[in-house]
């Protein structure tokens, strides 16, 4: 009790136990990031398929409702079907990407050089040597070792899932046991109703956004004959999940390859302002039409993000950090405690949500949480 009582009447001995705390889960997120990058994976393909599952089940055949267990089987089959399409094209274009990285950097070069002669600013230090810093062919390698540590992950991201949907129907199981009171457990039962379902709804639509996206823009590429365009349209569907951020450094890969494998400025042109087109057309009236207000994420808060992840788990982080941030700012802004955190990582303060009081008959959904 003596312990209790000297922490609470000194401030700085809580404050100082925070920050140790925190310390202590990024180092613990540091090390364990071969376990945990799988995991957070897993969890993102494990709600994205009761998204699906979800989808399914609200479908009629008449006036039957499809069974729960149809729904699963198809959510699991188009997840199947869609991870194969990855590896496919991850695994039909990472080496010859890697082989061709050199050409594309010596093109670039060359590119570089006869722009510097046109514009004659070739004595300007500072302008060669940010030329000088740019390695096309760095860049290359690095991303398909990030797109390549997916396939390589990918048993150990089946073991999670396959976990996650075995604990699924516990969870309802679990809470009763947790919460004897019926009144506090329906206050819990509709709480994480609440959370379960804006994550769904953001993951759900910012997946149908990104892969519209995608497909959309290989369209445009293989327009052009863009080389590997599957790749790149793989890239533009990660990187969507980032706002702003991502759709700038998407939209760039591609049209900087234009650049160097193609004599004229036609090709870049189409490529550059076809994706940049359907990114504001997707992303700024699409988007906002079937999910209402954003999450208004702060681009402070999206950078800052961005280098805390990236420093922890390199490239998956930077790809992972975005999601991670939207969805903590939905289970914070469900609590009274932390709803100030997640108003101070919004933009303008509006978070959308769709809160509503979840009676008894929640519970039996519970096990989809």
């Amino acid at each position: 009790m003596r312990f209790a009582d000297r922490s609470d009447k000194h401030p700085l001995y809580t404050t100082a136990l925070s920050l140790f705390i925190l310390i202590a889960v990024g180092y613990i997120l540091i090390l364990g990031q071969r376990l945990l990058i799988p995991f957070v994976v897993a969890l993102f393909l494990w709600y994205l398929v009761n998204v699906l599952a979800g989808l399914v089940e609200r479908l009629r055949i008449g006036r039957v409702h499809v069974p729960r267990w149809v729904g699963y089987i198809s959510a699991f089959a188009v997840l199947a079907f869609a991870i194969n399409i990855v590896i496919g094209i991850i695994t039909s274009s990472v080496g010859e990407l890697i082989s061709a990285a050199p050409s594309y950097q010596q093109s670039f070069q060359r590119l570089a050089w006869n722009l510097q002669e046109r514009y004659e600013f070739i004595d300007i230090p500072e302008i060669s040597q940010f030329i000088a810093e740019i390695h096309v062919a760095r860049y290359i390698r690095t991303l398909a070792a990030a797109f390549s540590g997916f396939v390589g992950n990918l048993g150990l991201i089946t073991i999670f899932l396959l976990f996650l949907f075995l604990e699924q129907r516990y969870f309802a199981a679990k809470i009763n046991a947790l919460m004897p009171d019926p009144e506090s457990r329906d206050r819990l039962y509709g709480l994480l109703a609440d959370i379960d379902n804006d994550i769904r709804t953001y993951i759900g639509i910012k997946t149908a956004a990104s892969l519209l996206t995608a497909s959309a823009s290989y369209l445009v590429m293989s327009y052009v004959d863009l080389d590997f365009a599957g790749f790149w349209a793989l890239l533009i569907f990660v990187l969507n999940f980032i706002p702003n951020i991502g759709s700038i450094v998407a939209t760039a890969f591609p049209s900087l390859l234009a650049l160097v494998q193609f004599d004229t400025l036609g090709s870049f042109l189409v490529v550059a302002l076809g994706i940049t087109i359907i990114q504001f057309t997707i992303g700024q009236i699409i988007e906002p039409l079937f999910a209402g207000k954003s999450l208004n994420v702060t681009p402070l808060a999206i950078i800052f993000s961005l280098v805390i992840w990236g420093m922890m788990w390199g490239i998956a982080g930077a790809f992972l950090c975005v999601p991670i941030l939207a969805i903590s700012m939905i289970v914070l802004y469900h609590f009274e405690s932390t709803r100030w955190l997640a108003i101070l990582l919004s933009q303008n303060g509006r978070i959308a949500r769709r809160t509503r009081f979840v009676s008894q008959q929640r519970q039996g959904e519970a096990g989809n949480l």
